[in-house]
Parts: structure tokens; sequence; C-alpha cells
């Protein structure tokens, strides 16, 4: 009998393997689930961004009948940004599935892509992670790797400076928090300079852990926590992940496990968490085109030039046939075409 490669198979193809990954249950974190950036493919390896600034005057009288007061055009900038490349290298060894088939049949094919779904789902729950610290930095003006390079700075890039950081001081208990809010959502109407009213636009705010507990305990403002529709939860602590709003400001916490919090890079310096404990970011909801994923294409041959997808997932045989490497990718690039919009918030 004839040794049967069940990886041979069309289970196993590199679209097949890519849509299965595709289909699963993507699990991102806060910024993600938020679904504050548009999502597009694109079919080259880098995006182009177009800045027409646009200014507002008032026009002087002039006589009827003649010429009207004459402008000039907005200013037009075109910039060009490469996407970067995440690929993640592993291995299915053929000892690892020796016993989930039997000897030269063909239908235990599921049991072999369940083991191989067990090695890969671990494997995307890193490109999960880059991916949500890849928007986070968006939110924040500043994209950089795990090891604290610069990928883009978007203030820098579109010749922003950025706002101001602002102090809640949530550890004095005479602090007018709603005028706190009303200070965040003053600077983003006048960020946007006239492109979004304060009626199409929500003001979010992504919180670390100490910030919100300093905000829902504060004298001024646990009152109208303790009334909030989630308060029935709270007597059970299960409303610690319930957006809570004030002030014109919806906050979330942003949760992270101690693993997140103590990791460290290659160089062992602490990489901390995605959101600080102290720290807060705003961000602006309902402004067209404002925060975009784009997604390229992979570098393989059959993927030149076609829409990018979210990942790719490949099996290369290893030599000898004991097995298998695989590897993953995805080519996104998180933009804020606004950073001006983008306000910060610190504790005390």
């Amino acid at each position: 009998m004839v040794m049967l490669d069940v990886f041979k198979q069309d289970a196993f193809s590199f679209t097949s393997l890519t849509h299965r990954i595709l289909e699963r249950p993507y699990i991102p974190g806060l910024i993600g689930k938020m679904g504050l950036f548009d999502e597009d493919p694109i079919s080259t390896t880098s995006v182009a961004i177009e800045k027409m600034g646009q200014s507002i005057r008032l026009i002087e009288p002039t006589p009827r009948g003649g010429p009207g007061e004459t402008g000039s055009n907005d200013k037009r900038n075109v910039r060009q940004f490469i996407v970067p490349h995440y690929q993640w290298d592993g291995s299915v060894i053929a000892d690892e599935v020796q016993n989930l088939r039997a000897f030269g049949e063909e239908n235990e094919v599921e049991t072999v892509l369940g083991h191989l779904d067990k090695i890969t789902n671990r494997d995307l729950l890193r490109m999960d992670a880059t991916l949500e610290h890849q928007r986070i930095g968006a939110i924040k003006g500043i994209v950089i790797t795990r090891d604290g390079a610069t990928l883009y700075n978007w203030f820098t890039e579109f010749g922003v400076t950025p706002p101001a950081a602002v102090n809640f001081a949530l550890g004095t208990a005479a602090t007018d928090v709603r005028l706190k809010c009303e200070e965040v959502i003053y600077g983003i109407e006048d960020a946007l300079d006239g492109d979004a009213g304060l009626g199409d636009v929500q003001v979010d705010g992504v919180v670390g852990r100490d910030f919100w507990n300093f905000l829902i305990t504060h004298p001024k403002v646990e009152a109208t926590y303790q009334n909030w529709e989630a308060a029935a939860a709270l007597r059970t602590g299960l409303v610690r992940s319930t957006p809570f709003e004030f002030g014109g400001i919806r906050f979330h916490r942003y949760k992270t496990g101690k693993k997140v919090r103590e990791s460290k890079n290659k160089a062992g310096a602490a990489i901390g968490a995605f959101i600080g404990t102290d720290e807060a970011r705003f961000v602006a909801r309902g402004v067209p085109e404002l925060f975009k994923t784009v997604f390229a294409p992979a570098d393989y041959n059959e993927t030149v030039n076609t829409p990018g997808q979210a990942r790719y997932l490949r099996l290369r045989e290893k030599d000898n046939n004991k097995g298998y490497n695989f590897e993953m990718q995805s080519n996104p690039l998180s933009i804020c075409a606004r950073p001006e919009t983008l306000f910060s918030g610190t504790r005390v």
C-alpha cells in the first residue's frame, strides 16, 4: 500500500489554509473590538495618502456686478508609505500526526487539520496581538515595533504638533471632571476644524486600570457611575469591562494581563502595557477615514498585485519528508489621517 501524504490534499492547499485562518473567530484586544478602523485590502506594498489642507476665512464684500473675491485652491500633499511585513514561521513534525490518521487512509484528514489548527491557532494570537499593538500606536500617533523602533510617526509625517496631554487631576477631590472632558471634546472639535460637528462625532476614551479606578470613584463622578445602566452588575464586579459615559465621553477600561504588563523585548527592556495604567487616549468616532488599516498582499508568486488578505498561511515540505514547515504572514498598516485629533490624558 502506498503511504498517503494527507498534507498534499486540497484541504492543505495555500488557498484552503488561508481561508481557514481567515474564517476563525478573530480575537483582538479592545481597539479591534471597538471597530474604530476601517479595513481595506490593497494590491500594492505601499499606500498613498493625500492630505488636503482646508482653511476657513470670511469673505469680504465686493461691488455688485463686479468680480468677486478670488481664493486659492487648497494645497494637496500626497505621501507614499511602505506597508510593514510580519511573518511567523513554525513546523509540524511527521511524528506529531503519526497517530492522528489510519495508515494509507483519507478519512482522518479533518483530524490532521485539527492538529494543524491547534498549532496555528497559538501563533495566530501573536498576529492578533501585533495588529492590536499597531492600532494602539495609530491612536497614539506613533506606530512602533515590539522592540521600540518607530515605524511611522503620524504627527511628523503630517507636520502636526501633538496636542498637550490633559491633566484630569483625579487625585484631587475638587477637580471638575466634566470640565476636563469638555476640554478634550473642544480640543478634538477644533482639530477637526469644521469637518464634522459634535452631533456626528462620538468621543471615546481608552484608559488604563488606575485611571479607570480613580475616575469611577472620584467624588464628582461616582454618583453618576453608580446610577449607570450597568449598576446592577457593579455589585458583582462584572461591570469592569463595560463602557461608561460621562461628560460626553464614552470611557473604556483597557484590559491587559500581568504577562503583557511584564513582557520584555529581545534586549530585555520592558514593553509594558499597551495602554499605561495611568494613561488615557481619546479618539473621535464618526469621522470618515479617520482610522484605517490597509492589508497588502503576501510576497508569493500567486499573490502579486492581488487584493491583500488579513492573514496568509502555507505549508512547505521538510527535507526527507519528515514533516512540514509553515509560515503565517500579515501585511497591515494602521493609519490615523488626522493626528491632530489624538488627545491624551493623565490621571494626576
